[in-house]
């Protein structure tokens, strides 16, 4: 049986995030819960950004907040299968467009399972935050990650329109 583990970005994964990104580029699919992977030519410059998030105090800019930064590795092969973060806080712009936690799998890692086991492992640092509970949001026509967030135990507020990327939302609050 396959172990898996969270883990934070670091140099001894550069080779594995670089495929990772490049699977996600070569998809042309949207990359959610990776701090901007997608931006960063540069791996290490990508690592360096998310040990900056961790803090207030390193924030990159005013419109960001304090983030936990994971990769899921499956530790037999140690391979990247997806990637998820946590924001410690919401502001305004989250709090309705953006929600607490958001992840991605890897494209062709998916249909096993690896997303709702990240959510699922990143409970606990949850409630060490004191996150209470957590709002985690989809598009209204991604029936896998909704499939995901239910199974987390989501439950559905409403769905939002947000017109700057032409997309309705779901928002779901997952009690910790």
């Amino acid at each position: 049986m396959n172990e898996f583990v969270l883990i934070r970005p670091s140099e001894e994964y550069i080779g594995e995030i670089v495929a990772y990104r490049n699977e996600y580029l070569s998809s042309g699919n949207i990359f959610n819960g990776s701090s901007n992977l997608d931006t960063y030519d540069d791996p290490m410059r990508w690592i360096e950004h998310c040990r900056s998030i961790k803090n207030k105090g390193t924030l990159p800019g005013p419109e960001w907040v304090p983030a936990d930064q994971y990769m899921l590795l499956r530790v037999s092969d140690g391979k990247i299968l997806g990637m998820i973060c946590i924001l410690h806080e919401l502001n305004e712009h989250l709090a309705k467009y953006g929600g607490q936690i958001g992840y991605s799998v890897r494209p062709s890692e998916r249909r096993k399972g690896h997303a709702k086991k990240m959510l699922s492992m990143c409970m606990p640092r949850c409630r060490e935050l004191g996150i209470e509970k957590a709002l985690v949001m989809c598009r209204a026509d991604n029936e896998a990650s909704r499939r995901t967030i239910v199974s987390a135990g989501g439950v559905l507020e409403g769905t939002i329109y947000y017109e700057v990327k032409d997309v309705t939302l779901e928002r779901y609050w997952i009690t910790m």
